[in-house]
């Protein structure tokens, strides 16, 4: 129990896990909206979306500072599946906050009760391409961290 990387490894865990739920409520919101839904129900759930964050920001910066914190316990930065994992983890963030950018509209209209363009911005929105991003990066992230490859 005394190990600093196993507590470490622990607390890394729990961030992912936090990240996962807050975003993944957020995902799942991201596909509802693409149903038809009444101005109140469609602003219930945007307003749920933004909420979704107070648990996965907190996870997600969890998440980082314990990877960099046992990236230098474990003297992995000379190691290329680091800087791999980092490259991913970016390439995916800059591409989902891209794919994102119609949700982050029609929440700022849904606080201005602008109907219609909360309607115009979730039909340029693409919930399937956000959910692939997401998933293969997740998918990769994961590979690169359990066997380490190079």
């Amino acid at each position: 129990m005394a190990n600093l990387y196993v507590w470490l490894k622990f607390l890394h865990l729990v961030g992912l896990g936090a990240f996962l739920l807050g975003h993944g409520i957020s995902a799942g919101a991201s596909f509802v909206l693409r149903r038809p839904l009444a101005d109140t129900a469609r602003a219930a759930v945007l307003q749920l979306s933004i909420r979704s964050y107070a648990a996965a920001g907190p996870g997600l910066l969890l998440l980082i500072v314990t990877g960099v914190w046992m990236g230098f316990l474990g003297s992995f930065w000379r190691s290329g599946w680091i800087w791999a994992a980092i490259a991913v983890f970016v390439a995916t963030i800059v591409a989902m906050s891209a794919q994102s950018v119609p949700y982050h509209k029609a929440r700022d209209a849904a606080g201005k009760n602008a109907a219609g363009e909360v309607e115009t911005e979730l039909k340029r929105a693409r919930p399937m391409v956000l959910a692939a991003i997401g998933s293969v990066g997740l998918l990769a992230l994961l590979f690169l961290m359990v066997f380490k490859p190079f």
